[in-house]
C-alpha cells in the first residue's frame, strides 16, 4: 500500500505512466523519421518492446545500428538527426489528438491539488516531447503546472540511474521521504528507489510483465490511486 497523503509532492514518469505514448506516438514517429532519412529500418512492436530496455531515443537508434552489424559511431550524426526528426513527428501525432492522458490521471492531479500536494515530472525523454504532451494532451484539461520538470537534457545518465530523481529533489528542496514516484517500468522503479523514494507502479502496454518487487504498490490503472481506489489522499 502507498498513502499519497504522507507526501508533499508526487513525481510522475511520462511515457507509459501519464499517457500511453510509446506505441501510439513514439513508435510511429520513429518509423516516419527513419523513412524520411532514407534508412531501410522499420520497427515492429516487438522490435520496439526490446529496444525500450534501453532508455533514450537516440540511444535506441545507436543500439539498433550496432545490433544490425553497423558502425554506430560512424552513424552518430545521421542518427542524431533522425532522433530530432522523430521528436518533430511525435509532436505532430500528439497535435492530432492521438494520445489522451491515461484514465484517472486528470482526476488524480485534481485530488492531489485539492489536498495541497504538488506534482512533478521526472522523465529522461526529451523536453520537446514533454512540451508536446503538455500542450496537446494535458493543458486542455486545465491542469496546474508541475512544481518541477526534469527531462533527458537535464541529466548525464538516464534511468535506471537515479540522477533525474536526485535533480528533482534538489530543485524541490525536499528530502526523498516527502516525495513519492509513480512509474511504469523497472528502469524507472530502480531509479526512484535508488534516490530513496517510495514507488507506485502503474502497468503499461510495454512493461506490464516486468518485475516490480521493490515497489510499494502495483496497480493496473491510475484510477486505483484515486481516493475511491487503493490509496487515500485525505490530508
Amino acid at each position: 500500500m502507498i498513502d499519497l497523503s504522507r507526501h508533499r509532492c508526487v513525481l510522475f514518469d511520462v511515457d507509459g505512466t501519464i499517457a500511453e505514448t510509446e506505441g501510439h506516438a513514439h513508435l510511429p514517429a520513429f518509423n516516419r523519421a527513419l523513412a524520411e532519412a532514407g534508412l531501410p529500418w522499420r520497427w515492429s512492436r516487438d522490435d520496439y518492446a526490446s529496444l525500450l530496455k534501453t532508455a533514450g531515443g537516440l540511444e535506441r537508434l545507436l543500439r539498433f545500428a550496432q545490433e544490425s552489424g553497423l558502425d554506430a559511431d560512424a552513424m552518430y550524426d545521421t542518427l542524431a538527426q533522425v532522433h530530432k526528426s522523430k521528436n518533430r513527428h511525435f509532436a505532430a501525432i500528439l497535435e492530432e489528438g492521438a494520445v489522451p492522458p491515461r484514465e484517472g490521471f486528470v482526476e488524480l492531479i485534481g485530488e492531489l491539488t485539492a489536498s495541497g500536494i504538488a506534482w512533478g515530472v521526472v522523465t529522461t525523454t526529451s523536453r520537446s516531447n514533454w512540451n508536446a504532451l503538455w500542450t496537446y494532451s494535458l493543458l486542455p484539461h486545465g491542469l496546474p503546472e508541475p512544481a518541477v520538470i526534469v527531462c533527458g537534457e537535464d541529466v548525464s545518465a538516464k534511468k535506471p540511474d537515479p540522477e533525474a530523481y536526485e535533480a528533482a529533489l534538489r530543485r524541490l528542496e525536499m528530502p526523498p521521504q516527502r516525495c513519492c514516484a509513480i512509474e511504469d517500468s523497472r528502469n524507472g522503479l530502480l531509479a526512484a528507489r535508488l534516490a530513496g523514494l517510495e514507488v507506485a507502479i502503474v502497468k503499461s502496454e510495454f512493461f506490464a510483465d516486468e518485475k516490480f518487487n521493490e515497489a510499494a504498490l502495483v496497480v493496473d490503472e491510475l484510477t486505483q490511486l484515486l481516493s475511491s481506489g487503493a490509496a487515500k489522499l485525505s490530508a
